[in-house]
């Protein structure tokens, strides 16, 4: 089915016109063209809005890194300050919880003055706590420092810090949001050996604020994570998860570039994910050079195919529409351009080739059409002259009849029928007369040959007055007449009728002369037929007016033939309606 459409498509295209046919050339090779300019300009568009977004998601995570990073260093060196005090250690050694809490008040202004900070919190290695907190005072739990998630870690730290989430929940009253801790233990300066725990809580807000600048339509995601990779803080509308899964998978949305990296010193995590702009509307420049080669290609095509289709297509069209105009012997030159100078060299060429094979076919066809219709002139002229002879001879057979019978009234009749006969047939030398002067020529005959058949012979003529203005070639009747009268009604024992008939039917003249004769068996009927009746001698009435017919109308004539031997025979002829002043009135 598939492959049939395809040759109905090619069929139809390659009737088509060269004009419509260098259209759909020069369409498809605009089409193809901004296809491939369009790929090209979209991957480059591609390539840099990638690059811009990695350059920006470096930026940014650089950026962030940086300033969590600062924020940390910070605190730890304010850790540094309170761990090498020594009222703090001293206390700590003696397990003075009144001292404890003097010495670590020393470090209030810390917590007021520095925003990042929130507290500072302090255990011995009894678990006696103290602490300064910036919004209030914080009562520290009494549980043992040593049963704490985190407190084997600091240990083996031996005085590095670590960084916890919420470490501060453990062991004071419970806080709805998240705490970002720095834990040390703190060593006697002497011996090293530890002598408490120092913890200082951070403000959330500071690690917001890392990324605060950031613009959130250009870098709508953002996540810091602690080595446990639990969310210190975000900015974002896309699930953890799904970040994970495309930093691991390498599959970034199409719309969103991730990327993650590790923050200096500690082993924390920023993940950033940075939008992807639309390649095409941030061209910039690009998009303008980009247009202006769609505009470029679209009038280059545009003026590629007028220049064809005028200088190329329009004359071979032309040239194609007068040779289909041969068929109507309308032979006519071309006229390529006004101008000579602006047509191709090989067009001229072809235009003045061609406008001289016009003139030598034009001579041609008119000799051919002169001798053509002295040749028809002499074929019609021939074939009446033979049938006149023929007709003559039967009818003087008739009037030699009746005079040796002694019928002098019915000769002068006949002599009166045959002069009436003789002056239409004769019509001045033309060659079609109107239908009325042939039924008046068949009226005549029958006349005729009435005066000799006397009663044995009766016939009718029934001839619309509508069709009896109009023109036939004459002599088409009388001689299917006497057909009828010699070779079915002569032979015929009891009286016979000849039935003659002319209607107009479906813009032809049908005639129908029909007769109760004797009648012909199959076989005779097959020897006239179409393919037969150019070949058979013995019906030389039939054959000659068939022929004259042919002659003279072309192929535009039909003739049926039905008889029953015994009932009769029936001859109906189609021509076409001629009036006075056609063509074919000659």
């Amino acid at each position: 089915m598939e492959e049939t459409m395809k040759r109905e498509k090619g069929k139809v295209l390659g009737k088509a016109r060269i004009s419509v046919k260098l259209a759909f050339l020069y369409m498809a090779l605009l089409l193809v063209s901004w296809s491939i300019i369009f790929f090209i300009f979209y991957r480059v568009s591609d390539k840099n809005a990638m690059d811009s977004a990695q350059a920006l998601s470096a930026q940014t995570l650089n950026t962030v890194s940086k300033n969590i990073s600062t924020l940390i260093d910070n605190t730890a060196y304010y850790s540094r300050i309170i761990l090498s005090s020594s009222d703090i250690t001293k206390a700590l050694e003696m397990k003075d919880e009144k001292m404890q809490k003097e010495s670590l008040h020393q470090f209030t202004s810390l917590v007021d003055t520095e925003t990042h900070i929130n507290g500072i919190y302090m255990w011995d290695m009894d678990s006696h706590g103290c602490s300064i907190d910036k919004n209030h005072v914080r009562t520290l739990r009494t549980e043992e420092i040593r049963e704490t998630n985190w407190y084997e870690e600091v240990r083996e730290l031996a005085g590095s810090y670590c960084l916890k989430l919420n470490a501060d929940r453990v062991l004071t009253q419970s806080r709805a949001e998240t705490t970002v801790s720095l834990i040390r233990v703190i060593n006697n300066p002497t011996d090293y050996r530890p002598v408490g725990i120092l913890m200082i809580n951070m403000d959330l807000n500071a690690f917001t604020d890392s990324y605060s600048g950031l613009d959130e339509e250009s870098v709508p995601v953002i996540y810091v994570l602690d080595d446990t990779g639990k969310i210190v803080t975000s900015q974002a509308e896309m699930p953890l998860p799904k970040v994970k899964e495309s930093l691991k998978s390498h599959k970034n949305s199409s719309r969103l570039y991730l990327a993650q990296q590790d923050i200096d010193h500690i082993s924390w995590k920023v993940l950033a994910g940075v939008q992807i702009e639309n390649g095409l509307e941030q061209s910039g420049i690009g998009g303008i050079i980009f247009a202006m080669a769609m505009i470029f290609l679209a009038l280059f095509c545009g003026t590629g195919y007028v220049i064809m289709k005028r200088y190329v297509a329009d004359p071979l069209e032309e040239m194609a529409g007068s040779m289909n105009r041969m068929s109507g012997r309308k032979f006519e030159k071309i006229r390529i351009y006004e101008n000579r100078h602006r047509s191709f060299g090989e067009m001229e060429i072809l235009e003045s080739t061609y406008n001289e094979m016009v003139d030598e076919i034009d001579a041609l066809i008119e000799k051919v059409y002169e001798e053509e219709k002295i040749k028809r002139k002499a074929e019609l002229n021939a074939l009446q002259e033979q049938m006149k002879p023929h007709f003559l001879y039967n009818t003087i057979d008739a009037m030699s009849y009746l005079a040796l019978s002694g019928k002098n009234e019915e000769v002068y009749d006949a002599l009166e029928a045959f002069g009436s006969y003789y002056r239409i047939l004769l019509s001045k030398g033309r060659e079609m007369i109107s239908v009325r002067e042939e039924a008046e020529m068949v009226k005549d005959y029958l006349e005729l040959q009435k005066l000799r058949y006397g009663d044995s012979l009766h016939y009718v003529l029934n001839i619309e007055p509508e069709i009896q203005g109009t023109f036939i070639l004459k002599m088409v009747l009388q001689p299917l007449v006497e057909n009828s009268v010699n070779h079915g009604i002569r032979h015929k024992e009891t009286p016979g009728v000849v039935y003659v008939e002319g209607v107009e039917e479906d813009g032809y003249l049908k005639f129908t002369v029909e007769d109760d004769g004797v009648g012909m068996e199959e076989d005779k009927i097959k020897e006239l037929n179409r393919e037969n009746i150019g070949t058979n001698e013995k019906s030389f009435g039939l054959r000659g007016t068939i022929e004259r017919m042919r002659i003279f109308y072309g192929s535009d004539i039909d003739y049926t033939i039905n008889s029953k031997k015994g009932r009769g025979t029936t001859i109906v002829l189609r021509l076409p309606v001629c009036y006075e002043g056609d063509e074919g009135h000659d």
